[in-house]
């Protein structure tokens, strides 16, 4: 009777794992050039060409969004730059020694 245990060495395992990379805008691109070939080849029906139409319309609307909200806060950011630079403008000129009273009174 042979123990196979005993003499029983660890062996690594090895996996035959390759990972894939999906690629987001790729595959988008890809999807709209067989839509464009089947769009010129006359084989979309109407239906098929108002469902992208109005997925197109759906993506521009979230981009607008996401662009009204950038430009409102780069101009936030501009008015707050712009009130920094004027109150270190008018500490400068009319002296530092008002500082302290201006913070007081503020506080």
């Amino acid at each position: 009777m042979k123990f196979r245990f005993i003499n029983n060495t660890l062996k690594n395992r090895r996996y035959d794992y390759t990972p894939m990379y999906f690629d987001e805008r790729k595959e988008r691109l890809e999807a709209k050039k067989k839509q464009y070939a089947r769009m010129e080849n006359g084989e979309m029906t109407d239906e098929e060409r108002r469902a992208i139409f109005k997925s197109n319309m759906r993506n521009e609307w979230s981009r607008a969004e996401y662009r009204k909200k950038a430009r409102s806060s780069a101009n936030l950011r501009t008015f707050i730059l712009v009130l920094v630079i004027i109150a270190l403008g008018y500490f400068i000129f009319n002296g530092v020694d008002q500082v302290d009273t201006i913070v007081k009174n503020l506080w």
